[in-house]
């Protein structure tokens, strides 16, 4: 067995004689797999076209988009981020006019979606799970996925019903990193946040996405630019 590289890049590198149940992470059991394969599998070429991309949700999106917008200046793409302060799936399900308006103000061709930090505690999941079907039905043919909320409570019930309906190749698991956080202890700072985003961009262009894309770390150092727009709970 060679060495191992895991597509977070904060995982460290393990020789095969590290390697045992304690140390794999539960995600590289698929990298893993292939040394059982008689052939291996062809890999997953990342799409090296420039996307124009929507990104949208809770207030998640403002600690992730500047470090999102770096990663689209040095791969070619187009950012367009909305930033809907305290919504829910429940409140992009229902107002799926305004939902289009932004994808024909994007003319998106990729869709990232940042949803459930306000949803950590709910109940009713039956109906959580078919906000996510309306929102990912009016998203069509668009390759999207779903960023999971950092969490700061224990087990939230939000997280797995967006990765049942989405998919496992549709959906970033943000619950299994660490996070320092600002002073109102659940979103994470400036700094953390951006290295969530590089923890993002990693798995965007690994062959663990449905639709990977060229995501290569930010060298330029041009100003980022992005296209945004911010929306605030109703009174």
């Amino acid at each position: 067995m060679s060495k191992i590289h895991f597509w977070n890049r904060f995982l460290p590198e393990l020789q095969p004689s590290e390697l045992s149940p304690d140390t794999i992470p539960a995600d590289t059991v698929e990298v893993l797999a292939v040394d059982t394969l008689t052939e291996a599998p062809v890999p997953m070429v990342p799409d090296t076209t420039g996307k124009r991309i929507l990104f949208f949700g809770d207030s998640m999106i403002e600690g992730l988009s500047m470090r999102f917008a770096d990663y689209a200046r040095e791969n070619g793409h187009l950012l367009y981020t909305v930033c809907w302060y305290g919504s829910t799936t429940t409140g992009w399900a229902n107002n799926l006019d305004t939902l289009q308006s932004f994808l024909r103000w994007s003319e998106a061709d990729y869709v990232v979606v940042s949803l459930g930090g306000n949803e950590l505690k709910v109940k009713d999941l039956d109906n959580r799970a078919e906000n996510i079907r309306i929102i990912q039905k009016a998203l069509g043919t668009r390759p999207t996925v779903w960023v999971a909320p950092p969490s700061w409570i224990k087990n939230p019930t939000i997280t797995e019903v967006i990765r049942n309906v989405v998919g496992d190749k549709r959906y970033f698991d943000s619950t299994r990193l660490t996070y320092t956080r600002g002073s109102d202890k659940m979103h994470p700072t400036f700094g953390s946040a951006s290295r969530w985003m590089d923890s993002i961009a990693v798995w965007m262009s690994s062959p663990q996405t449905a639709h990977p894309i060229q995501m290569n770390f930010p060298q330029a150092t041009q100003p980022r630019k992005w296209k945004k727009k911010f929306m605030f709970p109703k009174k």
